[in-house]
């Protein structure tokens, strides 16, 4: 009420005596409708703005401040003076406002268009040039300003305000509706046109709340009433406030344009209050639903509901559905946390506005939980008797009162009993209420959609996850209740980080939802911390815990990472370093953005068994994703049929297993950022193979229920043993004897022994494979079977291992000799055909189970050291004490 009284007193002050126009004001009259008439051509550009608002303090004797920068926008027509007057604020009521308002810099103005500047730097829409819609976002951003305090004191909702201007710079959201712009007797008389501010004359344009008159009815009024007509049918009498006088109602017909500058005032100061008081339901009345339910409009008419940002369309949808004659029940289907809540708290703050309601003004929401409907009805009927009551107060409503019920598939589960089911089924199927609900995709399978006449009455509505930039815009958007709530600002950084490692991190959840929760706690530790601003090292604190990531690699970018891969890489895999540096060109080629819509990469590993195939795709899911369990690992040889392609992507509608999705697509659709292996491909049916053809080419797959699985944040690994049967001895050429070449170095001759196997299970892979298979690989790389050397560094690598563990859980430290990395060779580590799994073998049978046997007799003790070494040519485990 304070708010509106402020914007009462703006609009209602006294005016001042305009003086005769002395030549200076004449000139500086024609300059500014000369101004008016460049932005009635164009969208102005900041320039214009600031001159435009330089010469509005000049004509009144003030200083520009920002709020002379808001009236010069909301002079335009462009999409933000329609936003501006959409709130009924034009040029008149934000001038007035200048004369209390000021700003707490004293370059206030130029900070707000440098901002504006910035926003437009990031571009939107394909536009870099800064625009008044700019400039409106950077005055709604800064609360120090004059404008802001304008805004505020005018009852207008500055962060709603602030992301419809954000999703119109930024392109997201469709140009704004025009709107009609009367010009009012007290314009003329200030000479509002002549100094630039209104136009020569009035502009047609309308809304859908605005509708143009036909030319028998009479012409809109400058101030849409906040009670019906007497002459209309007044609605039945739910509201618990006095009845006013019949001399305060609303007059028969609209007012005209001229109406006194006195009269629109009072109009204005009620009208705040009867828009929330008109919702309000009596308790005499309706005494179950006030004592069980929540008025859901009547708390978005007060400002009480959080704003809701990107879920238009679902909004929309749903006033359709219930507009209609037949199944005007909404059910809103998606996973939790998605924002089903949300879609129904924006129909009611719609409702509350009255935009795009025309047969809705009247409607109240009132929300229902089924468990505190539910409580206290063991007795049988008691439940059905109390469905009854509340059908019966919807009915005295006349139809005003839409249901709302969370969880609505708890009405129709065994919870809730045949009876109070059947009650319910019958009011909807008569069509005696009408009723929203929210439930998940399996939930409604089960209550609801099996039961055909249960399934009539409803209208699904699918409430999709929000892309991570739509999830931007909404945590935006509340981000000043958080703020608010735990005393500290968010870093720009911080929220998108939150939702960028929500999306990568927490694949089981669903934004916007995870993302508000990491910033909730986020928030929540840096005030308890006594900390001003909540910066990305806290969310990566509260990251770190829930998804068990270091903080030191969130807080790496990918770019440091990438250029380092091949070092991550070669710290797991030994041997293959022209391998691993084509994977690592890949990589940093495709996720620098030269991969269209294809997957970051797709690699086939080709080799003998035991050289690292599969080592390779867990290195590259904990370089590039964090974790070794980021991996879809996929035997092939199991697929070996044609029809098996549907468990990789679900059976179809009617068969067996079509509720439980695919094994590929549901992993892939859960976790988008992951590494998924693909072992044994040969041993695959053609039909399996060609179903990856689009996915290795356009990186997506439809899945059995018709939802196309994105697969552009994966890395692709297949593997197979064609060619295994070959030997780099095998596939070389004999050095000639004789008079020949001189012999080449051992290392040369390797190097070319290599190369030539690599060339020769290349071309058995092509032969094996079909051609349009191979040809969407980005890479085909061959494994060379590991030499002695190379399986003595796995060997001590697999012991350094093996050493941190004892140490951690036994307190017993491990010292191996390189006599005793030989003699693990020579006892069976080492095999040619069989990669460096002997030696994994070789290092259970010689070292662990000697330890293992000595710490149960006791023999090794905490602070004790375990030497291995040899001894008359065989391997002994020792037990030393530090002196």
């Amino acid at each position: 009420m304070a708010k509106q009284a402020a914007c009462h007193k703006l609009e209602c002050g006294a005016q001042p005596t305009r003086p005769a126009l002395s030549w200076p004001h004449v000139a500086a009259h024609a300059m500014a409708s000369k101004m008016q008439r460049a932005l009635s051509t164009r969208e102005p550009d900041l320039a214009a703005l600031r001159r435009l608002a330089e010469d509005l303090a000049q004509q009144r004797g003030q200083k520009p401040t920002t709020t002379h920068l808001l009236a010069a926008v909301a002079s335009g027509q462009d999409d933000a003076a329609q936003l501006l007057l959409e709130r009924r604020l034009d040029p008149e009521v934000v001038l007035k406002a200048a004369r209390i308002t000021v700003d707490d810099a004293a370059d206030a103005m130029n900070r707000a268009i440098q901002r504006a500047r910035e926003l437009a730097g990031r571009g939107g829409a394909g536009r870099t040039e800064a625009r008044s819609v700019h400039v409106l976002f950077a005055l709604c951003q800064e609360s120090g300003t004059a404008a802001h305090r304008a805004m505020v004191q005018c009852g207008i909702d500055v962060t709603r305000l602030r992301v419809v201007s954000m999703q119109l710079a930024m392109g997201i959201a469709p140009p704004r509706r025009p709107v009609t712009v009367p010009v009012s007797a007290n314009a003329q008389r200030e000479g509002l046109r002549s100094s630039g501010i209104m136009p020569s004359a009035p502009v047609a344009r309308t809304t859908p709340s605005t509708r143009p008159p036909t030319p028998s009815s009479p012409p809109p009024p400058s101030v849409r009433p906040s009670t019906p007509p007497v002459t209309a049918k007044p609605p039945t009498p739910i509201v618990a406030v006095p009845t006013p006088p019949p001399a305060n109602k609303a007059p028969a017909q609209p007012a005209p344009a001229h109406k006194p500058p006195h009269q629109r005032s009072k109009k204005r100061t009620a009208a705040p209050a009867t828009r929330a008081d008109r919702f309000a339901l009596d308790p005499k009345q309706f005494p179950l639903l006030c004592a069980l339910g929540q008025n859901l409009t009547e708390r978005a008419a007060k400002g009480e509901l959080d704003p809701v940002v990107g879920r238009d369309a679902e909004i929309e949808r749903a006033l359709d559905v219930l507009a209609k004659r037949y199944a005007n029940n909404a059910c809103l289907i998606g996973a939790p946390g998605v924002g089903k809540t949300s879609v129904v708290r924006g129909l009611a703050a719609r409702i509350a506005e009255g935009v795009d309601v025309a047969c809705f003004e009247e409607k109240i929401i009132v929300g229902l939980e089924p468990a505190a409907l539910l409580a206290g009805t063991a007795v049988r009927g008691s439940l059905a008797e109390r469905l009854g009551q509340i059908k019966t107060e919807v009915a005295r409503a006349k139809g005003r009162i839409i249901l709302f019920f969370d969880e609505m598939h708890v009405l129709f589960g065994q919870d809730a009993g045949d009876e109070a089911a059947s009650e319910l089924r019958l009011a909807l199927a008569r069509g005696e209420i009408v009723c929203m609900g929210a439930t998940t995709e399996q939930d409604y399978r089960r209550a609801i959609d099996s039961d055909p006449g249960l399934s009539r009455c409803f209208t699904p509505i699918e409430i999709c996850e929000l892309s991570p930039e739509e999830a931007l815009l909404a945590i935006e958007g509340v981000t000043p209740i958080f703020e608010k709530h735990h005393g500290c600002r968010y870093d720009e950084n911080a929220l998108a980080k939150a939702v960028t490692w929500s999306v990568r991190y927490l694949p089981s959840k669903a934004l916007p939802d995870k993302a508000v929760q990491i910033l909730d706690l986020a928030g929540a530790r840096a005030r308890r911390r006594g900390e001003s601003a909540v910066e990305p090292l806290h969310v990566a604190e509260v990251m770190s815990e829930l998804a068990g990531v270091p903080e030191e690699r969130l807080l790496e970018t990918d770019a440091e990472r990438l250029l380092r891969i091949e070092e991550l890489l070669g710290d797991r895999i030994v041997g293959h370093k022209q391998a691993l540096a084509r994977i690592a060109t890949v990589l940093r080629r495709n996720a620098s953005g030269f991969r269209s819509k294809r997957p970051i990469g797709t690699f086939l590993l080709l080799g003998p068994t035991g050289v690292g195939k599969t080592e390779t795709a867990k290195a590259i899911a904990e370089c590039l994703f964090h974790s070794e369990s980021a991996m879809t690992r996929l035997d092939l040889s199991e697929y070996a049929e044609s029809h098996a392609i549907s468990r990789l992507v679900g059976a179809p509608p009617g068969y067996v297993g079509h509720d439980a999705g695919g094994q590929l697509t549901e992993s892939v659709r859960r976790r988008p950022y992951q590494v998924v292996l693909l072992d044994e491909i040969e041993k695959a049916h053609r039909d399996v193979l060609e179903g990856f053809l689009q996915v290795f080419d356009e990186g997506r797959l439809t899945d059995g229920r018709g939802r196309t699985v994105d697969f552009t944040n994966t890395v692709i690994l297949l593997t197979s043993n064609i060619g295994a049967e070959l030997s780099p001895q095998k596939s070389s050429t004999r050095a000639r004897i004789g008079f020949g070449p001189a012999p080449v170095r051992r290392d040369d001759a390797r190097a070319k022994e290599i190369s030539a196997y690599q060339d020769a299970v290349a071309e058995a892979a092509r032969k094996a494979l079909p051609p349009e298979l191979v040809n969407r690989f980005d890479e085909v790389l061959a494994f060379a079977p590991l030499g002695r050397d190379d399986v003595a560094e796995v060997a001590r690598r697999i012991l350094r291992s093996l050493a941190r563990d004892l140490e951690l859980s036994r307190g017993v430290k491990l010292d191996v000799s390189g006599a005793a990395i030989e003699g693990l060779l020579d006892a069976g580590g080492f095999d040619p055909e069989m990669g460096a799994r002997p030696m994994r073998r070789a290092i259970g049978r010689h070292v662990e189970a000697p330890i293992a046997e000595m710490i149960l007799k006791g023999e090794l003790q905490r602070g004790d050291v375990a030497t291995v070494d040899m001894e008359n040519g065989k391997l002994v485990v020792d037990a030393v004490t530090p002196a």
